[in-house]
């Protein structure tokens, strides 16, 4: 704060002269913001994942920029057109097997469910019976059958409302999440120096030592859980296409999806052994419950593969960036899907880290100088 501000009586100062009154503004701004992004999120999603991708890729454009002189723009096209011929080379490698396997599961499911409402007693009616009541109750009575459509006419036009809106949202936002990666990656450089203008001169060098922390967790969190993501559904696809699994791609691809979210691929295990036992007990000339196939090799696999995700993935790859406990990382992932939803998974552990590197470089500064004073 300047001296002529602190000698000014607080009589005559303004209300942002008072330094408590303008922190709590300053963090009543903040929750604000948080609590419009949040509100507004169908809006802001594809601009956040525009920015997050921006963010990621912008050591790699500066660094072009930098060694080979290469114009930013220049380097972000490269980049989709990267990313679109690898995209349309792996469509073109992996499309057919993923159109078997969706195919296939898609044709097996009522099997699948009928299988399971057999063996553990569930009541659930077959389509072609439900047909079949359909059938005799317009023969009997057409005109219930005609006012139970008519009554549920809204809840049907609502569901397809549903449908074609999400369907509407996707497509949108697939084709606005690239514009405004391009804008962002683009003028990153320059959004970073104009937020560097509002900081305070006299404190600058603590703040930008503080914010390039944060930026080396956060940065190397979302890296690290990319390619940690990409190496553990490829080693998870390969490792149960070995051992028998049905669907093996889509299983790896989504446990690997999955594991962005800490722990989150722990829900492809059980996902596969469940799907293994149906297709060996489903159908005619079934050859039946073989415990090895359907639990052991499955779960050996998908333990190799957490084990090589835990002590040689997650070292390398992200060198232990957060600094955070397994207990802190469960906990917060916890309440971060609690409060915030798939948001809250991803963002759980990258807000905590910021958190934490706040309170060791100011918060706990400041509580040891006060305990030293008194």
């Amino acid at each position: 704060m300047p001296e002529s501000h602190s000698r000014t009586p607080l009589a005559e100062k303004h209300l942002w002269q008072i330094t408590p009154v303008r922190d709590l503004f300053v963090i009543g701004v903040l929750i604000f913001v948080l609590w419009a992004g949040y509100a507004l999120r169908s809006i802001f999603t594809p601009v956040l994942i525009g920015l997050l991708f921006a963010y990621l890729f912008s050591p790699l454009i500066t660094y072009t920029q930098t060694r080979w002189h290469f114009p930013r723009p220049l380097t972000i096209t490269l980049l989709f057109v990267l990313l679109i011929a690898v995209g349309a080379g792996l469509f073109g490698w992996l499309g057919p097997i993923v159109q078997e396997q969706v195919v296939t599961l898609t044709q097996k499911a009522p099997s699948y469910l009928e299988n399971l409402a057999q063996q553990y007693n569930i009541d659930v009616a077959h389509p072609r019976e439900q047909l079949q009541d359909a059938v005799s109750t317009l023969k009997m009575n057409a005109m219930s059958l005609i006012k139970a459509a008519l009554t549920g006419t809204s809840q049907a036009f609502g569901f397809l409302g549903s449908v074609v809106g999400a369907t509407t949202y996707f497509l949108i936002s697939s084709a606005l999440i690239p514009i405004y990666f391009f804008f962002f990656a683009w003028h990153f450089p320059s959004m970073i120096q104009h937020i560097e203008e509002y900081v305070p001169s006299s404190r600058q060098d603590r703040i930008l030592e503080i914010v390039q922390r944060m930026d080396h967790a956060v940065g190397s969190f979302f890296r690290g859980r990319l390619v940690i993501a990409v190496l553990m559904g490829a080693m998870l696809s390969i490792g149960w296409l070995i051992v028998d699994v049905p669907y093996w791609f889509l299983l790896g691809i989504g446990t690997g999806l999955f594991s962005i979210v800490p722990y989150g691929a722990t829900l492809g295990w059980p996902l596969a052994v469940l799907l293994k036992y149906l297709d060996m007990t489903t159908g005619s000339g079934a050859p039946g419950f073989d415990w090895t196939a359907v639990v052991l090799w499955p779960s050996v696999v998908y333990g190799v593969v957490q084990l090589l995700e835990g002590w040689v993935l997650t070292p390398f790859v992200q060198s232990q960036s957060t600094e955070l406990s397994a207990v802190t990382i469960l906990i917060v992932v916890f309440i971060g899907g609690a409060v915030g939803g798939l948001y809250g998974l991803i963002l759980a552990i990258p807000l905590t880290a910021c958190v934490k590197i706040l309170f060791q470089e100011v918060v706990f500064v400041r509580l040891k100088q006060w305990a030293a004073e008194n």
